[in-house]
């Protein structure tokens, strides 16, 4: 069943960078601050290749989130619904508030969380699983990583080592050689999936990306 979505974010994240200046500073042996402005500069614009390769936002955010199941009728058969809501945005921190076409129901005894994944889960008079009826469903959550992953952390502060070094090259060039001392080659992408992340970067980021669907 095919369902039409709306996300919403309530509440932004207060920063979206993935590693700090300091933790980078380190990784680069720099002890001054001369160069505090240029590195938050990097961090800030690494934070967003890797976002955008995992598609996701990973600092935690409070979201409205609406579904509209589409109904179909035939006259032999009672509309059906969805086993799972899937949310746009996991790990679920916490869900404020469901409500099913108006009315607000209650965690644990009408639906359960699976907070890890992001799926909700509706339940029967039982407490036993159902099918979400088809009406519309409005969830209010955050969600994201209060703590950013240490793999993601260390991804990002090696993106923005690697492009700290490359930053007085000219990007188009391939490689270099200098005659009686040898040669140097350049990484360049050449995989559209990973976009301008260095393989290993991507390789490391890859049980964080989000499937696009669609």
């Amino acid at each position: 069943m095919s369902i039409r979505r709306y996300l919403d974010v309530t509440e932004a994240a207060g920063s979206f960078a993935l590693t700090t200046v300091a933790a980078v500073k380190a990784d680069l042996g720099i002890t001054g601050t001369d160069e505090d402005a240029y590195l938050g500069v990097l961090i800030g614009r690494c934070s967003d290749d890797i976002a955008s390769f995992c598609n996701r936002v990973f600092p935690v955010e409070t979201l409205r989130e609406s579904f509209y199941p589409q109904r179909e009728y035939f006259a032999y058969q009672v509309p059906g619904g969805v086993n799972e809501l899937q949310l746009s945005r996991w790990p679920v921190v916490s869900v404020s508030s469901v409500v099913e076409n108006g009315t607000t129901l209650v965690e644990g005894a009408d639906y359960l969380v699976d907070a890890e994944n992001g799926l909700l889960t509706r339940l029967d008079g039982l407490a036993y699983p159902r099918a979400w009826p088809v009406w519309p469903v409005v969830v209010t959550y955050s969600a994201g990583f209060a703590t950013i992953p240490a793999t993601v952390e260390g991804a990002c502060a090696r993106l923005v080592r690697a492009r700290w070094f490359a930053r007085a090259r000219d990007p188009l060039v391939r490689s270099e050689q200098t005659e009686g001392l040898g040669r140097t080659d350049y990484w360049v992408s050449d995989n559209p999936a990973a976009g301008n992340l260095p393989p290993e970067i991507a390789d490391a980021l890859d049980n964080f990306r989000v499937p696009m669907i669609g």
